[in-house]
């Protein structure tokens, strides 16, 4: 059968394989990596890449589609907040106790305005709270950026750079707490090795039950 995979080049020295939530097969490889060498790794781990796209935690619940109507809900920190579309301001959504506000006139664009919204409170929650980690766990790092990407809830480089999702901060703070300690044990253990997750352990002791709450609920995040 015909696995259908995306190739990404970067700077590494091996190749790496992995399902992601929305069970897209990526493959990251050195820069000038042959043909013939991705397709041989593909076929040495084809059996563990089928097995991976039948995980039944792969996004059993699939990402909504917006409306951008009034009792729409949206999800801010793990709540479910309702929006309501006012004559007011044109331009901004805001968020007035627990429920959403945006101008009915900007429905049209409710997409980049929501988004606009969710990156600014993503960068204003997660520096400080990235930092008294690093602190806790005496780690230091390079820079965070906080973004759309395209794969991952976070990541972290050799150089010490953080990248997080905005959209992780719909979730639950124990599992934004989660993903921010998850990322800065790779700058002390670079595998997920059990030292890696005795680090994770000791400074999020409900790690497997936010870990738990992203294979049940991730992809109500991903709209």
């Amino acid at each position: 059968m015909k696995l259908d995979y995306e190739v990404v080049h970067a700077n590494r020295k091996t190749i790496g394989i992995t399902v992601e939530r929305d069970r897209k097969v990526v493959v990251r490889v050195p820069r000038y990596t042959s043909e013939q060498a991705i397709s041989e790794a593909i076929e040495s781990k084809r059996f563990w890449i089928w097995q991976k796209l039948r995980d039944p935690h792969k996004y059993p619940d699939p990402a909504p589609h917006k409306e951008y109507v009034t009792g729409e809900t949206f999800l801010y920190l793990g709540q479910h907040c309702a929006l309501n579309l006012t004559k007011g301001e044109s331009g901004v959504v805001q968020l007035v106790g627990k429920q959403f506000e945006m101008a009915r006139a900007d429905r049209h664009k409710g997409d980049v305005l929501f988004r606009s919204w969710y990156l600014a409170q993503a960068k204003d929650k997660l520096r400080p709270r990235i930092a008294g980690f690093a602190t806790e766990m005496g780690v230091g790092y390079s820079r965070i950026c906080v973004r759309d990407l395209k794969y991952r809830w976070g990541s972290c480089t050799q150089g010490g750079t953080l990248s997080f999702n905005w959209r992780i901060i719909q979730a639950p703070m124990i599992v934004v707490d989660y993903l921010i300690v998850h990322e800065l044990a790779h700058i002390l253990e670079p595998n997920h090795s059990p030292d890696f997750w005795n680090i994770v352990a000791v400074h999020v002791p409900s790690w497997m039950k936010s870990r738990g709450w992203l294979k049940q609920y991730g992809g109500r995040l991903e709209w």
